[in-house]
């Protein structure tokens, strides 16, 4: 794959064919894809929604209003939308949760480099 050739050819779609639908293989593979993503702490303070629904893909039109209505068509005629939000505040019960989480996946050599890798995120 040559991704600077991918990143040369992309392009930003501003209308959607409402009749050319993803399939539940594609819709599996970008929640993978998204739910893999990563960040620089490992703390991925992310979440996804993904409505492939016409009733999903209404209830977040609703929020194209204003500046935003120019956005309304392609929100309905997208086969699927993907919707990301990100924590604004890591909280200790959160980085401990991934810190716990990490150690039961094996991730640290030891006790020492956990604490270290802790005390970097704080």
């Amino acid at each position: 794959m040559d991704i600077i050739n991918l990143l040369n050819t992309r392009y930003s779609a501003k209308e959607f064919d409402p009749n050319k639908k993803l399939t539940t293989k594609d819709l599996e593979d970008i929640a993978d894809i998204l739910q893999l993503s990563p960040s620089s702490t490992n703390l991925q303070p992310w979440h996804f929604i993904i409505a492939s629904t016409d009733i999903g893909k209404q209830k977040i039109a609703q929020s194209a209003h204003g500046m935003y209505a120019f956005n309304l068509s392609k929100i309905l005629n997208a086969s699927a939308i993907v919707i990301f939000s990100s924590k604004i505040d890591l909280t200790d019960e959160y980085l401990n949760l991934i810190l716990e989480t990490e150690e039961k996946d094996g991730r640290f050599q030891d006790a020492t480099f956990k604490e270290l890798v802790h005390e970097r995120r704080t």
